[in-house]
């Protein structure tokens, strides 16, 4: 027996004993074994069943040179959003699959609505008549309800949080300078609290920009303009003006940026089955760290190793 078929063996031995199962606990099932083995014997037997049910949604790479890639990642995806299981259990993997929805779900409205608390804490100390002047958005993992609780840690302070980011855009228009510097300030102190409070350890992240700047940055030309555009794209709408809000997500459509959007897309996904089919035929045990980077974004590599 190879090694590829032994491990062949052990994963359809687990799935057998246990039910249809995500990456991460066949991960934690043969903790002798490393991500990329399991997904590849995973995703090189017959007779494991692969059900997919996750969102995916476009990034931008910038450590392979802004290239286009999905979100999740092929790692994520495999140890949250996939279900491997054999013939024969698939009235399983369709509970498991409703549930495993419902969870991330869950997950997502419960950050939603912390970024709901902070938005209402900070408009009742804005002036009442400067409320229609900004508008507050939602982007991310939470906006196509993909939120998840796995402890991670952000490299740039050494700080492990609870899972996915909480992304919150504040555009305004014509809003005093007073109230812009309330929101910042109001922002940084939120940003603390939930960063350090152990019932929370949640990372809120949040940027204010004028809506011509917004709107300059439909044109869709570089990164940062791609990775706002992307942003309002996929926005959920928070608090404020609901007109801003439409006004932006009008002028996506108006300027062209939806279809560039939906044509990176297709892009990504077709380097996506570029980058498995390279997995898929690199020796797990000798992967460079150029290969290595394709199963998961820089950003994950402190969570992953």
């Amino acid at each position: 027996m190879t090694y590829l078929e032994a491990l062949h063996a052990a994963v359809i031995a687990s799935i057998r004993e246990n039910g249809p199962m995500l990456g991460k606990e066949l991960v934690e099932h043969h903790p002798d074994k490393n991500y990329l083995q399991l997904w590849q014997a995973c995703f090189t037997c017959d007779e494991i069943m692969i059900s997919h049910f996750s969102r995916y949604y476009l990034r931008y790479d910038i450590t392979r040179e802004d290239s286009i890639r999905l979100s999740p990642s092929i790692l994520r995806d495999f140890l949250s959003f996939t279900l491997f299981s054999l013939p024969g259990q698939r009235e399983q993997v369709i509970d498991r699959q409703v549930l495993l929805s419902n969870h991330h779900r869950v997950v997502s409205m419960e950050k939603t609505q912390i970024a709901r608390n902070i938005l209402r804490q900070i408009m009742r100390k804005i002036p009442r008549e400067e409320h229609h002047l900004l508008c507050a958005f939602l982007a991310g993992d939470i906006a196509y309800f993909l939120a998840h609780r796995e402890p991670r840690e952000v490299a740039a302070i050494g700080e492990m949080v609870n899972g996915s980011d909480i992304d919150i855009i504040i555009v305004e228009d014509g809003l005093s300078e007073e109230s812009i510097q309330l929101i910042d300030q109001e922002m940084m102190s939120f940003k603390n609290y939930y960063l350090r409070h152990p019932d929370y350890r949640e990372e809120v992240d949040y940027i204010c920009k004028s809506k011509e700047t917004m709107f300059d940055q439909l044109a869709y030309q570089n990164i940062d303009q791609k990775i706002a555009s992307k942003i309002a794209y996929e926005a959920i709408s928070l608090a404020g003006s609901v007109e801003i809000f439409s006004q932006i997500k009008n002028q996506v459509d108006a300027a062209g940026t939806k279809d560039l959007i939906e044509r990176d897309f297709l892009y990504g996904l077709d380097n996506r089955k570029k980058a498995m089919r390279t997995l898929l035929s690199t020796d797990a045990q000798s992967i460079d760290a150029d290969t290595e980077s394709l199963f998961f974004f820089s950003q994950e590599r402190v969570e992953f190793k």
